[in-house]
């Protein structure tokens, strides 16, 4: 730096034993650096290896806490690919066995939503990887997007010999992120499904709550009902019970959806006569 001082005094900053740094004052403006000088300098420098212990520790807390959220993510991704990666098998297969090209070109186009859906997940990893959690809010009309959830849910469902029923009370516009709000209304397909494995009937009805400041998402199903015992943690991350290859993260990433809407998810169920989920989101 150019400058040449005449005093030095300089004591280690020292963490766990090793030297990562030091303290170093230069010259004294009355007389020379003294035994006192030095303790202040020791006790200075200590509570400077403090904070930055501190600084260290918090600095690694948030990255373990970041990592631990996108590990959590990357499952909720992985498990939700199921749905879209069903759909495109199912379609493909259509498409090889369809002579009718008005049908194949049909298909063609859920294949391809089904890879905007893929895209869509990805991205929304990557903005959360970086810190960016936003949602895709644009007016959604409410008939077109059950007609998209019945024509989607139809075919996995008829594998299940599970009946699909849909009660549009509501066929308006919404603000909310489509792809996100088709994952919800997907995971809890899904668990509905898993709860009816001799086949029954799904409900999706919407409707507008009274005082129209909220549209209500019912879905209702003629499965078993929830186990007393994980109901109290139903929406929780890695809560399941009874399915061998669940994964305990779908109705977690169904709260977290609604709730990132301004909105609130819960459920009614009894055991043997089946449950029904209520999603409220603001109007």
């Amino acid at each position: 730096m150019g400058y040449r001082p005449q005093r030095v005094l300089c004591v280690p900053v020292s963490l766990e034993g090793r030297v990562v740094g030091a303290l170093e004052l230069l010259d004294k403006r009355q007389g020379d650096y003294d035994e006192n000088d030095l303790k202040v300098a020791t006790l200075i420098a200590g509570q400077a290896a403090r904070a930055i212990t501190l600084g260290k520790s918090r600095e690694e807390e948030e990255r373990k806490k970041r990592l631990a959220a996108i590990g959590q993510m990357m499952s909720s991704v992985v498990h939700d690919l199921r749905t879209p990666m069903t759909v495109i098998s199912g379609y493909a297969q259509l498409m090889a066995s369809e002579n009718d090209p008005a049908e194949r070109e049909k298909a063609a186009e859920v294949i391809l939503k089904q890879f905007n859906t893929i895209n869509g997940m990805i991205k929304e990893t990557l903005a959360f990887a970086k810190g960016e959690r936003e949602l895709l809010l644009r007016r959604v009309y409410l008939n077109r997007f059950l007609d998209e959830i019945a024509e989607l849910l139809q075919s996995e469902f008829a594998a299940h010999q599970v009946e699909l029923r849909v009660q549009a009370g509501f066929k308006g516009a919404l603000r909310m992120d489509e792809n996100k709000m088709k994952r919800l209304v997907y995971n809890i397909a899904r668990n509905a499904v898993e709860a009816m494995p001799q086949g029954g009937r799904f409900t999706v009805a919407t409707e507008l709550e009274e005082g129209g400041k909220h549209v209500l998402f019912k879905f209702t199903d003629t499965g078993a009902g929830i186990p007393p015992q994980v109901a109290g943690r139903l929406f929780e991350n890695f809560v399941t019970h009874g399915k061998p290859n669940g994964t305990g993260l779908g109705l977690a990433m169904v709260k977290k959806i609604a709730e990132e809407h301004g909105g609130e998810v819960s459920f009614k169920s009894k055991p043997g006569k089946g449950t029904t989920f209520v999603v409220k989101i603001p109007a």
